[in-house]
């Protein structure tokens, strides 16, 4: 618990700012996330960082700094980056198998891109910069909400070989939680920001909260089991 508040108290305010700021500097910060996740989850699968995935690297930088520029051809940065990952595979056989060059790959979708999605939202929709925070809401209402309601009540593992610690009632303690968090912020929205049904929006939120909640969770045993499957225990010491 110690260690959680303290990464609260350090994070929190970071965030904070990336996200109020938007623009280019959001893009610095998610940039800064993104070199960090890759580094470790290369780290991770591969036993260390191979000169594949440079090429990993190179594409974060490139997609993060094209978000929310007009760029029809998105589709060759991805095309240019699985090409070149295979071709180091034949190029550097003796150092790099089929599994490095797909993670490469693999990584540039599973950590820059689910970023960006944080900037499309703060950015092009028309309630951004209230919105933004909702996925923040699901992920950390839901992991603090099943971390009490499993230390409480849990009693049925989850999914035991993933995450020997996870309960369902941890998990179900942290979807309400999540849900509660997210229709009291629309309530707040709705009365003091945007001028819309509050009721309306309590609800609407309490379902992105149900939503985001589920795969909140969905995304922490996909984590876990990729770690297991690396046969690590951690991805970083970080936070």
């Amino acid at each position: 618990m110690l260690i959680r508040i303290i990464s609260s108290v350090v994070g929190l305010p970071i965030l904070l700012f990336f996200v109020i700021m938007g623009g280019l500097t959001m893009k610095i910060g998610l940039l800064f996330l993104s070199l960090v996740g890759l580094y470790e989850l290369y780290h991770a699968v591969s036993g260390e960082n191979k000169a594949v995935h440079i090429f990993g690297y190179a594409a974060a930088i490139v997609y993060i700094l094209l978000l929310g520029v007009p760029f029809e051809n998105a589709d060759v940065i991805f095309a240019a980056l699985f090409i070149l990952a295979m071709s180091s595979m034949v190029v550097m056989h003796k150092k790099i198998n089929v599994k490095d060059a797909v993670y490469t790959v693999f990584g540039v979708i599973y950590v820059p891109i689910m970023f960006g999605f944080l900037y499309l939202l703060r950015e092009e929709h028309i309630y951004g910069q209230y919105i933004i925070y909702l996925p923040f809401f699901c992920a950390f209402g839901c992991d603090t909400g099943a971390y009490f309601a499993g230390r409480k009540f849990g009693k049925k593992k989850l999914i035991p070989d993933l995450s020997p610690k996870k309960t369902v009632e941890g998990a179900v303690g942290g979807t309400l939680s999540a849900m509660v968090l997210t229709a009291i912020y629309g309530f707040i929205i709705g009365k003091w920001f945007v001028g819309e049904n509050t009721a309306l929006l309590c609800a609407v939120f309490a379902l992105i909260g149900l939503i985001g909640a589920i795969f909140s969770q969905f995304g922490d045993l996909t984590a876990s089991a990729i770690k297991r499957t690396a046969g690590v225990k951690d991805y970083g010491k970080i936070m």
